[in-house]
């Protein structure tokens, strides 16, 4: 089967919905009291069973780490990010929009190849990329500078292979 390069094609599965918090605490207690939004799994990146995953922070090795939260609305993923350590998009966003605020859509991905491709053409830079843990093991996920133009960045992850 052949891929198309047309991005209707290429981002028609949106998965995720991400939010960049310097207080992952706090904003999980607003995300209850509010939304009534409860049961999160938490998550550190990198596990601490594979320290040494791939990831990458502007095209150099990376060495950050995170707390990461999920929540399971249906088809898609509520994702909170605390970042804990190391040069990483998520301080350089919070840096800028303050505490809490949508960072990224997430969408499944056949390729990683043709939309680095489609980014390029349109002078969209890969800023962070990274190899999936726990139950996306064997996938990888990158996030594209799509801030100024669409205001959020754009992640993508691969399906399994």
């Amino acid at each position: 089967m052949e891929i198309t390069m047309e991005p209707k094609t290429m981002f028609n599965k949106l998965i995720q919905v991400g939010v960049i918090v310097r207080d992952l605490d706090s904003a999980l207690e607003k995300y209850a009291r509010f939304l009534g939004m409860e049961n999160f799994r938490i998550a550190k990146y990198p596990p601490d069973d594979e320290p040494n995953c791939e990831r990458t922070y502007m095209g150099k090795e990376g060495n950050f780490t995170a707390k990461f939260c999920f929540f399971d609305y249906g088809n898609i993923e509520f994702e909170v990010i605390q970042p804990l350590s190391g040069e990483n998009i998520w301080d350089d966003f919070l840096k800028v929009q303050g505490d809490i605020a949508i960072h990224h859509l997430k969408y499944l991905v056949k390729d990683h190849a043709q939309v680095e491709e489609h980014f390029k053409k349109l002078g969209v830079a890969k800023i962070q990329s990274g190899a999936s843990v726990g139950i996306n093991k064997g996938r990888s996920w990158a996030f594209y500078d799509t801030m100024k133009d669409l205001g959020f960045y754009t992640e993508v992850m691969n399906e399994r292979p």
